[in-house]
């Protein structure tokens, strides 16, 4: 069969699709991955067959349309000149884009419409433009596609998928805040009268989907099922189907580094911050100098993936701390027996599949903080908000992590039940069944 993967044009969104798209691939199936041209050389990378459409979106710059001076990196923030006041503005912009309310009794009608509406035409609509929407459709009733995988940021897969009659499911790359966010919100306007039940993703997804001869479903939103890669453990109890799948960690093309080859000598600690801020909205949420000093003196090895421009703002780095540009964390992780980190998704999961006990300092980006939240009640790590914590209780919260068990039993226990679901090459035959049972196009 065609299959046509449609990853949100960032890096961290290409590589959750890979792993998936080369179980297809080596089953014998077609495979293509389309979207945007900012993620062009990450597909090719990857061995993929990549369609670019439309033009280079920028994410950081949709995110961030007027970026203030010294706003990449957290340790400005409070510096003279205004930063602080930047700070408070952005902390506003959150409150409306905050989407990981997960506590059923605060998902009130009022705060689901504000956040609905903010997601739908402050994000969504920049980052799926109908131009780009436009010509994935145009590719998908070209190429006739039997099944789509699209990622859950970008609807534009969505949209293609039901003009031309493709299967199609959703690949979740954290918690599934839409389907959660949904499913409360749907409720609620079903007790609401007829004439006040405005929908904003219907009011988006509609029109476009009835200029292609297709009425508005909420499968244009949550796709005919989801491919959801976390443990079950971590799910949120969605009422929408869906097929687990083991998450295998990909991080891009790296030769194994040399000094990898030996073990270490004192704990080894990874410290990164990933690549999601600096890439979706424009820089870091947590002081790197912070980190630092947090680990300054321990006895570890603390590994920092730190790039040009997070070393360019710190005061000093400590003797115990080895900075490197780049390395995979599915690399470095196995010899690791903590991780710091901001709560990205990739993060987070690669952490969990290899079994270490996690720090997390995460922002209020998607699901960082109800994910964090999540790993720390199930005993595999602790967090605090990345505007919130100090130097001194971070440096508690690593040296508790490291020295009482529970932590890296309980991060043991996720591993074992992340390598309960099936790995991707086993969900390939499932997935041609459920293509066949959903897809409507001609053959």
């Amino acid at each position: 069969m065609r299959v046509l993967f449609t990853p949100f044009p960032a890096t961290t969104h290409v590589n959750t699709q890979v792993p998936l798209a080369w179980a297809l691939r080596s089953a014998g199936h077609d495979v293509r991955m389309a979207t945007q041209p900012d993620v062009l050389d990450d597909i090719l990378d990857a061995g993929l067959t990549a369609v670019p459409i439309g033009d280079v979106l920028d994410v950081a710059a949709q995110m961030n349309p007027d970026p203030p001076n010294n706003a990449n990196n957290a340790d400005t923030k409070n510096a003279p000149g205004g930063e602080a006041e930047q700070q408070d503005d952005e902390e506003e912009w959150l409150d409306v884009l905050d989407i990981g309310e997960t506590n059923p009794q605060k998902l009130t009608y009022d705060h689901l419409q504000g956040v609905l509406t903010t997601w739908t035409h402050v994000v969504h609509q920049n980052t799926n433009p109908r131009p780009v929407i436009a010509e994935l459709v145009d590719f998908a009733r070209s190429w006739k596609p039997d099944l789509v995988v699209w990622d859950t940021m970008y609807y534009a897969g969505g949209v293609a998928a039901m003009a031309s009659g493709a299967a199609h499911a959703r690949l979740l790359f954290g918690l599934d805040l839409m389907g959660w966010a949904r499913q409360h919100y749907r409720e609620l306007l079903a007790g609401r009268p007829p004439e006040l039940r405005d929908d904003p993703l219907e009011e988006w997804l509609g029109p476009v989907l009835r200029s292609y001869g297709r009425e508005f479903a909420e499968e244009a939103v949550l796709g005919q099922w989801t491919v959801d890669p976390l443990p079950a453990s971590l799910r949120l109890p969605v009422d929408q189907p869906f097929t687990p799948v083991r998450y295998v960690p990909f991080n891009g093309q790296s030769p194994f580094p040399d000094w990898l080859r030996e073990p270490p000598s004192r704990p080894r600690v990874c410290l990164t911050l990933g690549r999601s801020f600096r890439e979706i909205v424009g820089g870091d949420r947590a002081s790197v100098q912070a980190l630092l000093e947090a680990v300054a003196g321990l006895d570890v090895e603390v590994v920092a993936t730190l790039d040009a421009g997070q070393l360019g703002s710190l005061f000093r780095v400590p003797d115990n701390v080895r900075v490197v540009d780049f390395v995979p964390l599915d690399l470095l992780l196995p010899t690791c027996a903590a991780i710091v980190h901001h709560g990205g998704s990739g993060t987070v999961a690669t952490a969990l599949a290899h079994g270490v006990p996690q720090i997390m300092v995460p922002a209020r980006m998607w699901c960082n903080i109800p994910k964090a939240r999540k790993v720390e009640q199930l005993g595999a790590g602790l967090y605090r908000q990345a505007e919130k914590f100090t130097a001194d209780e971070l440096r508690a919260m690593l040296v508790r992590v490291l020295t009482e068990p529970s932590f890296a039993r309980n991060a043991g226990r996720l591993r074992e039940e992340m390598l309960a679901a099936p790995a991707p090459a086993d969900l390939v035959p499932v997935l041609e069944r459920l293509t066949a049972a959903h897809r409507t196009g001609p053959r």
